[in-house]
């Protein structure tokens, strides 16, 4: 996932620690989108078409939130009909995202609008908080798993993406199997150049992987990380995109 990126994030398990359920916290964020003029996009149901928009008034004592539909007056879709809307924004280097799942059309102040229900949750996701990189083949990171009843036996996963909030590594449950929804504490992430970190790990969602029926992704969140371990690891992916850039900007020469 990239910052520049204005589609929306997927769903997934790993974001739910950075979403906001406080109404009066959801309100002081839209008002400053509001405020600050900030270009929101909003993309419907699925379909590849999309609306640009700004909020021009959030009022929490009705709860909704009331949008210019006159910014975008090229645009062949209109909010009106559809069930589900996302809502993407940044204002400076945090992303938004929320969804709506009606909209109204409106006059205000004489001008077309649409309006929709305060939502109920946000994203703010900054950039470092959601970056991940792919440890390279060459030099893999590995996560050392607790197991056992003492807890003192360990079983080493390749691990094949990692950000700040969590990591994916991959399982052969036939061998080791990593249990859905349960923390999992004193592991260890080897992490090629930087050394070894102690993480606790939470074991949020399970897929199958298509290129080999028998393994399995296992998406995990850090759970308490201690800061100097936040801040070696936060090194590792500075130290892996730096890498990347370089062999892409290598590629683009020759």
């Amino acid at each position: 996932m990239g910052m520049t990126s204005p589609f929306p994030e997927p769903e997934s398990p790993e974001l739910e620690q950075f979403a906001v359920y406080a109404k009066a916290e959801i309100g002081a964020m839209l008002r400053n989108l509001a405020e600050e003029g900030v270009l929101m996009t909003a993309y419907f149901d699925g379909d590849p078409g999309f609306l640009v928009s700004v909020i021009l008034e959030v009022n929490p004592d009705f709860e909704e939130v009331i949008f210019d539909y006159a910014v975008d007056p090229v645009a062949q879709k209109t909010p009106a009909g559809f069930q589900h809307i996302v809502f993407v924004g940044f204002l400076e280097h945090i992303k938004v995202q929320f969804v709506a799942r009606l909209a109204e059309a409106m006059q205000h102040d004489n001008r077309p609008a649409f309006r929709i229900r305060l939502p109920d949750s946000l994203l703010r996701l900054q950039r470092r908080d959601f970056f991940r990189v792919r440890p390279p083949l060459s030099k893999p990171a590995k996560c050392l798993v607790a197991y056992g009843d003492d807890g003192k036996q360990y079983e080493s996963l390749r691990v094949l993406d990692l950000s700040v909030g969590g990591l994916a590594v991959m399982t052969y449950p036939e061998k080791f199997d990593l249990p859905a929804a349960r923390l999992i504490e004193n592991c260890y992430l080897d992490l090629p150049g930087v050394g070894s970190i102690g993480v606790n790990i939470l074991v949020r969602h399970i897929d199958t992987l298509a290129k080999d029926e028998k393994a399995r992704r296992c998406g995990c969140e850090f759970v308490d990380m201690a800061p100097a371990s936040r801040m070696m690891l936060q090194r590792y992916i500075n130290q892996i995109d730096a890498e990347n850039r370089k062999v892409a900007s290598i590629k683009r020469v020759a």
